[in-house]
């Protein structure tokens, strides 16, 4: 016999023993299972009806739906939704810090426009520069970097300086340069001890305590040394160890790129006495020359290592100054130009060009232009070799030596030539 059992067609097993009573025994244990859940739902979901029911009577009641605040509030038990939240001293706070954003953009301006505004003579005559009024300077990209020159320019004056020479040094290398001057006052080391003796200086690392380390990843000079990869810089490794220093430039070398002061001085005697180092380093080549009685000055940039201060410290003049810049040097005027390890092959071309013509500018007639230890790719050789010898320099010394496989070394000594006006 067929018989339904929560919608499946199941059979029903007679006891043919006692078929009067016509009952099953047993039904498909699934049925039985889903016939437990249902009553099971039926038990649980009564009582959740009845308390929904309820609860929203007494919703109702307590006048919720009817927007009454003053029952809302005694039914959640809150006084005062705003009990200790003033809005208008919020408002005024708000307003207080948009003014002073204001001012402080007021007071960037106002500092800026009194720096580039013409200053006239006190006396209302012609100054001795033969002008009516005194213009300062400020580099044409410094526009391009608002946001650096802003944080750049906010201090007060009269107070201490910020210490963010390396944000100096990034908006002259991104061609705000020269920059505005600043109306503070320097901070220093505050354990500053003397510095060592000329005898002492030129050949010994200056002392800790007179750099000021924090925008440097090393701390000492120790830390400076070659043979720690985290020394945090990369340009002239091994600048530091003074030990090695010494050897530069005056031993004899292997390589015919390498000149010796001595060699390049013995060219012109007696002429050599004022130069220019144009390169990166802590001074030595400057020390060297120093030693024969010539003087050079040495510019320098911080790159991640404190080469202006090591300079300094160590009895030189470095100058702190770009590629981006003309050279602060009156025409015919130097001896000599010594440039190694910062010319090398990465330069554009027409940069390349602007500096020669410059170096030019300020060489006298008969001064000598040393190209040391230039490097560039093989392939590259011959566009340096030809900015090189544009200017049609007598060559004294021309060498060239390989570097890698694709690198080529270049090291020359010229002449500039006499030229009638």
């Amino acid at each position: 016999m067929l018989s339904l059992c929560t919608g499946r067609l199941i059979w029903l097993q007679f006891d043919h023993g006692d078929s009067s009573s016509g009952m099953a025994r047993w039904c498909h244990p699934k049925c039985r299972l889903r016939e437990l859940m249902g009553w099971l739902q039926m038990l649980l979901g009564g009582p959740v009806i009845i308390f929904s029911i309820c609860s929203l009577f007494k919703f109702y009641s307590a006048g919720v739906f009817l927007h009454n605040e003053d029952i809302c509030r005694q039914f959640t038990g809150v006084k005062d939704a705003d009990e200790g939240f003033d809005i208008k001293a919020l408002s005024d706070r708000v307003g207080e810090v948009l003014n002073k954003l204001e001012s402080l953009q007021e007071k960037l301006e106002s500092a800026l426009r009194k720096y580039i505004t013409p200053k006239e003579s006190i006396t209302g005559k012609i100054s001795i520069y033969g002008t009516e009024r005194i213009y300062n300077t400020i580099g044409h990209a410094c526009v391009l970097n608002k946001k650096e020159l802003e944080e750049y320019m906010s201090y007060d004056i009269g107070s201490y300086c910020n210490d963010d020479w390396n944000l100096a040094q990034k908006l002259m290398l991104n061609g705000c340069d020269p920059l505005p001057r600043m109306r503070c006052l320097t901070r220093a080391s505050m354990v500053y001890q003397k510095p060592y003796p000329i005898n002492e200086s030129l050949w010994k690392l200056p002392d800790d305590r007179n750099v000021q380390w924090s925008n440097y990843h090393c701390r000492n000079f120790k830390c400076l040394m070659k043979n720690n990869t985290k020394r945090g810089y990369c340009k002239c490794v091994g600048c530091f160890e003074m030990e090695k220093e010494k050897l530069k430039w005056v031993t004899n070398s292997t390589l015919t790129v390498d000149f010796r002061i001595s060699d390049v001085l013995a060219i012109k005697p007696g002429e050599m006495r004022i130069g220019l180092d144009f390169g990166i380093g802590t001074g030595t080549f400057v020390a060297r020359m120093r030693e024969h009685n010539v003087t050079v000055v040495s510019t320098a940039l911080n790159l991640r290592a404190p080469f202006n201060e090591t300079i300094a410290l160590r009895g030189l003049v470095p100058l702190f100054i770009t590629l981006n810049q003309r050279l602060p040097f009156f025409d015919n005027t130097m001896d000599m130009i010594h440039t190694a390890g910062f010319l090398d092959g990465w330069i554009n071309l027409q940069l390349l060009d602007f500096i020669l013509f410059d170096w030019d500018r300020i060489l006298r007639p008969g001064g000598l232009l040393w190209i040391d230890r230039f490097f560039c790719v093989r392939k590259d050789l011959d566009d340096f070799m030809y900015m090189f010898l544009q200017l049609r320099y007598k060559k004294h010394k021309w060498a060239i030596s390989p570097k890698s496989k694709d690198e080529i070394h270049l090291s020359a000594l010229l002449e500039k030539p006499p030229r009638a006006i």
